[in-house]
């Protein structure tokens, strides 16, 4: 027993070796980018999300397949004087596809995560001329809607409110707060334990989420 324990282990730990030779044979380090998406609002509001995104690059065996010859050695005998007499050798020749080798193949994968940040670019006709943030990383899920071409956002606290991380509803007591901001106005409103969202909720106890400006 302590012998077959002993050749597991030695076969995991060549296993973990082959792994990690294999993750750092391409050399190449990860590769971080931020991606961004733009929702048009209205002619003077855009809203950009941003998500950061990470590549990383390693090398896959793969198998490589050519063409193989088959060979078949096969006798005939006329038997003309007994058996097995007056006999003929021949060989035929059969092709087909066959794995010939193995090839190193580079290959990468990325993954992206959302940074959980609304940046609201106010414009003119052709420049951004303000930007305003709205960090959310540490308050809780939200979301957004678009009405009459104001932007709607509703945010709902990670620990009063959130499903799992997850953004529900803000019905039954949950603390949530909410911006409606259009073209040249925003508007705060909060909600706890009254029915509809107002702009001073004496129940409303949680931190309140800021809007920041980062300029043009």
């Amino acid at each position: 027993m302590r012998k077959i324990i002993f050749a597991i282990a030695v076969l995991l730990g060549i296993a973990v070796l082959s792994l990690m030779a294999a993750s750092q044979l391409s050399g190449q380090d990860p590769l971080v980018e931020t991606e961004s998406t733009f929702t048009y609002i209205n002619p003077a509001l855009d809203l950009k999300e941003t998500s950061t995104c990470t590549t990383t690059f390693f090398e896959e065996m793969q198998p490589v397949y050519g063409n193989c010859t088959f060979y078949l050695n096969s006798t005939s005998c006329l038997n003309a004087s007994g058996s097995n007499t007056t006999c003929n050798q021949e060989q035929s020749a059969y092709d087909y596809k066959c794995q010939t080798g193995t090839s190193t193949v580079t290959k990468n994968s990325t993954i992206c995560t959302p940074n959980k940040e609304f940046i609201l670019e106010f414009k003119n006709e052709t420049t951004t001329i303000l930007r305003k943030r709205i960090d959310y990383s540490d308050w809780g899920p939200c979301v957004t809607d678009i009405q009459d071409y104001c932007l709607i956002v509703t945010c709902v606290s990670l620990y009063d409110g959130a499903h799992n991380g997850q953004f529900t509803d803000c019905r039954g007591g949950k603390t949530c707060q909410r911006f409606e901001i259009c073209d040249d106005s925003i508007r705060t409103a909060y909600k706890n334990s009254l029915e509809e969202f107002v702009e001073n909720d004496p129940t409303f106890y949680y931190k309140k989420l800021q809007i920041e400006e980062e300029g043009p």
